[in-house]
């Protein structure tokens, strides 16, 4: 009797805490009150190769979907060279969105930084967000244009 007794209460020590850490975890992610804090949680995020803090502040069109989006931050996170980013500028649009241009920083590739890229910051509900749309950049020229949505894309085998 002593014994499932002293399993039992282990059991729900276990369970307690499991609970304690999730809520823990969950209290952490606060929707961001200013463009700003929005734009270094979703980059902070990125860098730290935090999926979920980055779906949280951000919202990403080259998704359909909230699964696939998960799925491509997995992969892309796997072989992602990005170690820093620098918000070099920012611009208030509006009083609902503002611009900012980020700098990301590369290890092992042959730029060690991408040109400023652009990223919209928009008020959503009681906070703001990044809104994530697709880029492509001419590493020889540092251009960057609109991209095409990875949903969008289509691959042949040649």
């Amino acid at each position: 009797m002593t014994g499932k007794r002293i399993v039992s209460l282990l059991l729900a020590g276990v369970i307690t805490g499991s609970i304690l850490v999730a809520s823990t975890t969950t209290a952490e992610r606060v929707v961001a009150q200013t463009p700003m804090e929005a734009a270094t949680e979703y980059f902070d995020a990125y860098i730290a190769k935090d999926v979920e803090g980055m779906m949280f502040y951000a919202k990403d069109t080259n998704y359909l979907d909230e699964k696939s989006r998960e799925e491509g931050y997995v992969k892309d996170l796997k072989t992602n060279p990005t170690t820093g980013y620098e918000i070099v500028e920012s611009k208030q649009i509006n009083t609902d969105e503002v611009q900012l241009y980020v700098v990301q920083k590369y290890a092992g590739q042959d730029y060690k930084q991408s040109p400023p890229l652009p990223y919209k910051i928009f008020k959503s509900g009681n906070g703001w967000k990044v809104l994530v749309e697709p880029l492509e950049i001419n590493t020889w020229t540092g251009e960057v244009t609109k991209g095409t949505p990875i949903h969008a894309m289509q691959y042949t085998d040649h």
